[in-house]
This record gives structure tokens, C-alpha cells and sequence, in this order.
């Protein structure tokens, strides 16, 4: 697949460069940092994301209004300097703490605790979520990789930022709705290397792998390509089980499609989706669909579930907006 940038060394750089001056109102950046900062920040909490890029548009996207006041970037697939991140959370307002929202890998997840510790030396008090979402990477909660989940995750804290919770309640509300939160994904053609447009892995025509990581990691089971009837069916049942969802209980769904993953199929797989949770009489309080993080290059989806509680379904309901992130506000 060929590929289009200048150098791979200044590719995330220049992807920085090119979003804040398309949009210089809503967006600034931290000289010789990979991190991008939104420009109408309030203060209050603030909330710092983080990740390595290659899942675009996560973490960029997920910076504006109703959604994190900046990101801190790594390279393609590598997790983001501690370093950066230490110096971004001194340019947020901090007076009232720093709220740092990453998915659960393990470099993430050293670095943002390095810089916690860091910050908490000068002064500045942090908390970290990490959130862990993904039924087929371990049975164990917090053994599992996050991954798409995490837009609805930073999504209602920051419309429970906005509307005043403290550090200290916006922590257990994140680790609430981590624990309701699950999301399956099935891949249906193969990613592609960014630095030299090759093919991933190889994943032949006929065939699915379900579970495979975003970063091209192995998944758990690879079959012969189904209808989309059958491979909504297979993505559900873990979510189900995992949620232990039965008659009656409602859930939001997130369904991020991968960008080889043309729109005749998602709609096709949002009418498989509604057909089998009216048949499993589940309650569907929103679908929310658009490709937020995808799998370079590859096609086929994540299916995330959110089991609905009354202490964020008013948060839910708000609008988030950026160039590459569109929620409405649900009346």
C-alpha cells in the first residue's frame, strides 16, 4: 500500500503541525513536543490523554470541546514520552488536579505512573485511568488491552468535568464505568506497516480473525468470512456474558468501524446489530457510530458496550465536538 509523508522521523510531527494550522482557533501545540492543546480550556480539572500514534484519529480527535483539554503523543505504536507528558500537565491549569486518561497498555501505563509521581513532587496532584476494555485480550479486567471503549470512557468525564465533579469523584466514576464497559472486534483484511506500506500480517481473503490487537497483534480465532447476521452474532456473545446482560438491561453501543470498512457494510452490520439485540430483548439507550480508532489500513470493526447507569446518563447525553470527533447532544 503506498504511503504518503515526507520523512517517517517527522511524520507524527508534521501530522501535528498540519491538524493545529488547519484549525488555529481550536488548537495549539507545545513547541518541540509531540501534543496537541486545545485552546478554549476552562478551569476546573483538567484532562490530559495520551497514546502512540497510529490509531488516528485517536488520541488527536478526542482533544475539544466536551472531550480532553490535550494529548500527548508517542511514535507510530510506542507509548508517549514521560517526559512530554510531565511537561504538558504543567502547562494545563492544574490548581485543581489533573485527570490522566490512557489505554491499558504497559508503557502507557509506566510512563503516566512516572509522571504522576513526578507531578506530585511539584505540587501538582494527578489521578490515572486506564481503561481496559477488551474481552478477548484476558478473562481478567485488569489484565485486558484498552481500546475503542475509551471514547464513551473520556467522553462522560469530560461532560462531568464541565459540569464540576471533583478530582476525587470523576476517579470512581471512570473506574465505575470501566468495569460496565467491554468491547469485542473482529478484523476483515489486513492492516498495513506505516513506514513501509507492507502488509501486517497475513490474513488471506475468505477469512476473519477475531480479537486481533489495533497494533497488529494476534487475535484468538480466525474463521472463514461469515454474513454479517453471523459475525454480529459472534461479537455480541462475549459482550453479553462478560456484562452479564440479560432481558431488559440497557446499554449504549459504540460501533467504530475500521477505515477499509466501507459505509454499505456498516450500515448492513447496524441492521444485523439492532435485529439481534431486539431479539435478545436488550435496551438500547444510543448506537453511536463512526471510526474513532481504527487499525491502519484494515478493515472491520469494534463492537463496544456500555451497561447504562443514571449516575452518567446525563453526562452521555452531552455534545462532544472536534474536526474528527462529532457527538450531538441527546435530548
Amino acid at each position: 500500500m503506498n504511503r504518503l509523508h515526507n520523512t517517517l522521523e517527522k511524520a507524527v510531527e508534521e501530522m501535528i503541525d498540519g491538524y493545529v494550522e488547519t484549525y488555529p482557533d481550536l488548537f495549539e501545540r507545545i513547541e518541540g513536543q509531540k501534543v496537541l492543546l486545545y485552546k478554549d480550556r476552562k478551569n476546573g480539572v483538567s484532562i490530559l490523554i495520551g497514546a502512540g500514534a497510529g490509531n488516528e484519529p485517536w488520541p488527536i480527535g478526542y482533544v475539544g470541546k466536551g472531550l480532553a483539554d490535550a494529548c500527548v503523543l508517542g511514535d507510530i505504536f510506542t507509548a508517549p514520552a514521560a517526559g512530554s507528558i510531565l511537561k504538558t500537565i504543567r502547562a494545563l491549569s492544574h490548581d485543581e488536579g489533573v485527570l490522566c486518561i490512557a489505554t491499558n497498555h504497559a508503557g502507557d501505563v509506566l510512563n503516566f505512573e512516572l509522571v504522576s509521581e513526578l507531578a506530585e513532587l511539584e505540587g501538582i496532584k494527578t489521578r490515572q485511568i486506564y481503561v481496559s476494555d477488551d474481552v478477548d485480550s484476558s478473562e481478567e479486567r485488569e489484565e485486558r488491552r484498552g481500546i475503542a471503549g475509551v471514547t464513551l470512557v473520556l467522553k462522560i468525564l469530560s461532560a462531568a468535568r464541565n459540569a464540576g465533579l471533583s478530582l476525587e469523584e470523576l476517579v470512581p466514576l471512570g473506574e465505575r464505568m470501566n468495569d460496565n464497559l467491554s468491547t469485542a472486534s473482529v478484523t476483515t483484511s489486513p492492516a498495513f506497516v506505516f513506514e513501509n506500506g507492507k502488509q501486517a500480517y497475513d490474513l488471506p481473503d475468505g477469512f476473519v480473525e477475531y480479537g486481533m490487537g489495533f497494533n497488529g497483534e494476534l487475535g484468538k480465532e480466525r474463521t472463514n468470512l461469515p454474513s454479517a447476521d453471523s459475525l454480529i452474532e459472534k461479537l455480541i456473545e462475549p459482550l453479553l456474558i462478560d456484562l452479564q446482560l440479560k432481558e431488559g438491561d440497557e446499554i449504549a453501543v459504540f460501533l467504530n468501524v475500521f477505515q477499509a470498512t466501507t459505509t454499505l457494510e456498516e450500515c448492513i452490520l447496524l441492521y444485523s446489530l439492532q435485529n439481534a439485540l431486539k431479539r435478545k430483548k436488550i435496551k438500547v439507550f444510543d448506537t453511536f457510530v463512526q471510526s474513532l480508532f481504527p487499525t491502519q489500513g484494515a478493515g472491520g470493526l469494534s463492537l463496544s458496550f456500555l451497561k447504562m447507569q443514571e449516575e452518567y446518563r446525563g453526562f452521555y447525553k452531552k455534545e462532544a465536538y472536534s474536526p474528527l470527533f462529532y457527538k450531538r447532544e441527546m435530548e
